[in-house]
């Protein structure tokens, strides 16, 4: 099983030192045996936590989000489920991100009560990318956060464009978010994006 945007083909680069700082497994050296066992954990978590999703107001809770990126990188990681501590080229100041997560989930309550609807869950993934919380994995993370969301307010359950080529998919993803960077009421690519029309 393979993450919704990984490339075919691109998994045999060696990893260098600084992206193996914090890497438990022994037996990872390529971009490849990274990408399986990061697929693996996910895939375990994916199962846990689907076969009883939780409710909306549960799941919308900093520490229950730090805990799903736990259990979706944790076999891999240890730095899984804690906040990254330096900058990067995309997020907010490492300083601000409990309090932006913390504040996104009272928004996101809000947001999805008394019902939940495909915009908001657009809303609430875009929101948890651009603060970006993680060292890694914030996109798959994101993505299952609105994957929970989804199936705990009864709405059909994202394919997140999967009909499209890796590449082509990928692309269409980030413009979709860049296009909610630039005007945060532009929902409805990223929403069409997400649920595709048939």
């Amino acid at each position: 099983m393979t993450d919704l945007f990984t490339f075919e083909g691109d998994g045999q680069t060696p990893l260098d030192p600084d992206e193996q700082v914090g890497l438990k497994p022994a037996w990872v050296a390529t971009r490849g045996d990274l990408n399986d066992a990061e697929a693996a954990n996910i895939h375990t978590a994916r199962t846990r936590w689907l076969a009883r999703p939780p409710a909306p107001e549960d799941l919308l809770d900093d520490l229950v989000l730090r805990r799903l990126h736990q259990d979706m990188f944790g076999e891999v990681w240890e730095w899984a489920g804690q906040y990254r501590t330096t900058e990067r080229n995309i997020g907010v100041d490492p300083h601000q991100i409990a309090q932006d997560v913390r504040n996104l989930c009272l928004d996101a309550r809000y947001w999805v009560t008394p019902t939940c609807d495909p915009a908001a869950v657009s809303r609430l993934h875009h929101r948890l990318v651009a603060i970006h919380p993680f060292p890694n994995g914030n996109g798959r993370h994101g993505r299952f956060v609105c994957d929970l969301l989804a199936a705990g307010s009864g709405l059909p359950t994202p394919t997140w464009s999967a009909h499209l080529a890796p590449e082509v998919r990928r692309e269409r993803y980030l413009s979709a978010l860049r296009a909610l960077d630039s005007d945060p009421d532009d929902l409805g690519w990223l929403t069409s994006f997400v649920w595709p029309a048939p």
